[in-house]
């Protein structure tokens, strides 16, 4: 029974992370693995215009109610928190994301201090509720990260 706990547990993290991670703009691809090229001291950006996208991701850090959470709505307010921001300050941000019972969500910084760290602004335009029923606290480790990408490596846009 405890083996099949944990791997209820390590599954629900595990489709946390692979559900929270999106990407605005949907410009992220595949790179071909790099062909062996002699060493240089610095290899010059890319040619070509960039993009910058917005890497996010939540991962559930502590939550004691994993098993029985509807993981459905809990990405679904996860994803809602971080839908306003547009870039991250810093280039990366980290912080935590508890959802409380009863609808309310409380942000703290990375290490779990509510009084001092970063969150980012455009987090707090939410309204900061949720609607996942929760006998117990659960707490997101969330990561907002800006990325470049060479503009090639974007879908093409279909007529």
């Amino acid at each position: 029974m405890a083996m099949r706990n944990s791997s209820v547990k390590a599954a629900l993290a595990l489709g946390f992370l692979l559900a929270g991670a999106l990407v605005a703009g949907g410009c992220l691809r595949r790179q071909a693995a790099p062909q062996a090229a002699p060493p240089t001291a610095k290899e010059p950006p890319p040619a070509g215009p960039q993009v910058k996208i917005l890497h996010s991701s939540f991962v559930v850090s502590d939550c004691p109610d994993a098993k029985k959470m509807d993981s459905k709505a809990a990405n679904a307010a996860m994803r809602k928190l971080v839908d306003p921001c547009a870039k991250a300050p810093d280039q990366a941000v980290r912080f935590q994301a508890t959802l409380v019972p009863g609808g309310r969500i409380e942000l703290a910084s990375e290490t779990g201090d509510r009084a001092e760290g970063v969150v980012p602004v455009c987090v707090l335009k939410n309204q900061l509720t949720h609607s996942v029923t929760l006998k117990e606290r659960c707490t997101f480790d969330v990561t907002l990260e800006e990325r470049t990408v060479p503009a090639s490596e974007c879908p093409k846009d279909k007529p």
